[in-house]
């Protein structure tokens, strides 16, 4: 048993979620690989998550580098990790354990109708790449709001199942086709078997977490903590995992790969400040960020107004090792406005020039990047001098 401090895990942390940056389309599939995956979300109140994840990591991010990656490379490819997901092609048998599962089940949200499935896969398979719009909803008509049509219930399960793959994007609508159609002939397609998925989930977790629990591996996937951790001793005993106790934290063990923590020692504490989406990969594990970096978060646009503390959608700043607080943001695109709505900071910031300093140029970036061409504000804060000044 390796124990560290906590400064030692969060630099641990960080080093594997943030990297050393590459630009370009071959940072962005690189940063992809890294982290196992890249969540997809529908919120746009600014830049959807998964361009927001992308942008924090590759300095000249363009959404068409993505775009690219699944439509002419192939070398990302649309599923479901937690929740829908960009994940590295190279990965991809892993997901056939995960579709074969779905596919035995009744239901994924809707109960499962084998004529509407049956109707629209016949329908790929004689006319190509369709989109929902595409296919003749009958006499179909919408009685409530969240109501979802029998042709979009049936791609969805066809999806989950494996018998179609999301091979593109206009916009946000999804382009669906065969498998046979879309995937490289390199691509393995050989179904694991199930310690072999659960493994590969483990490896795909602590490598790019860096520190993690057995709880916690495979966030919301349906694998048992007894399974998770059979494969883990088995790891343990050929020295390729190392259990790890952070000071403060005993009762909690963390597992690093050995040749990642071996001789480990955090580098000098940098002032790089990011402005973080509320699905990055670094804080989706929301109890190992309470207790690792002693920062509470919670995505209030799942709360009631009137509980919100922050913000709708506010987003963490994390300044060198830290997080440092928090600022609910919202992208008018027809007036080119990023507002700043709220902007709370952490009782342990030590407010400084350089820290606010280094928010100004981020927030700047971060409106280009929202295609916004000026900062306002509904808020005084002393930092944000430092953004109207620039």
């Amino acid at each position: 048993m390796l124990e560290i401090t906590k400064h030692t895990a969060r630099s641990f942390i960080i080093d594997h979620q943030l990297p050393a940056p590459q630009k370009g389309k071959k940072g962005t599939l690189s940063v992809i690989e890294n982290l196992g995956y890249v969540q997809i979300d529908t919120i746009s109140v600014i830049a959807r998550a998964h361009h927001h994840v992308l942008w924090t990591r590759v300095p000249n991010y363009q959404p068409d580098f993505l775009q690219t990656l699944v439509e002419k490379d192939k070398k990302v490819y649309d599923y479901w990790a937690h929740a829908a997901s960009f994940l590295p092609m190279k990965d991809f048998r892993f997901s056939l354990y995960r579709k074969w599962e779905k596919k035995q089940k009744d239901k994924h949200w809707y109960t499962k109708n084998p004529k509407n499935m049956a109707y629209v896969l016949d329908q790929i398979k004689e006319r190509g790449p369709m989109m929902s719009k595409d296919f003749d909803k009958g006499n179909w008509q919408q009685t409530h709001a969240w109501e979802v049509p029998p042709v979009k219930q049936a791609l969805m399960h066809l999806f989950m199942d494996g018998q179609i793959m999301i091979v593109g994007r206009k916009g946000f609508q999804k382009i669906y086709d065969l498998p046979e159609h879309f995937l490289p002939a390199s691509v393995n397609t050989a179904m694991p078997t199930r310690a072999e998925y659960i493994e590969h989930i483990i490896r795909r977790d602590i490598g790019s977490h860096g520190l993690i629990t057995t709880k916690s591996i495979g966030h919301l996937l349906k694998i048992s903590i007894s399974e998770k951790q059979a494969i883990i001793d088995e790891l343990l005993k050929t020295g390729e995992l190392t259990p790890i106790r952070i000071k403060g934290l005993e009762s909690i063990t963390y597992y690093a790969f050995t040749k990642k923590i071996e001789g480990y020692s955090p580098k000098k504490s940098s002032n790089k400040l990011h402005i973080l989406s509320p699905f990055d990969n670094l804080v989706i594990l929301r109890n190992r960020v309470q207790q690792i970096f002693d920062f509470s978060y919670i995505l209030e646009c799942y709360v009631t107004a009137k509980k919100r503390k922050v913000g709708y959608f506010s987003l963490p700043i994390l300044y060198g090792k830290n997080f440092i607080g928090q600022v609910d943001l919202k992208a008018d695109r027809k007036t080119k406005i990023l507002w700043i709505r709220n902007l709370i900071w952490e009782d342990s910031f030590k407010h400084s020039d350089a820290a606010y300093q280094a928010f100004s140029k981020k927030m700047q970036a971060f409106a280009i990047f929202n295609g916004c061409e000026s900062i306002q504000s509904a808020i005084k804060d002393k930092a944000l001098f430092f953004v109207e000044k620039s």
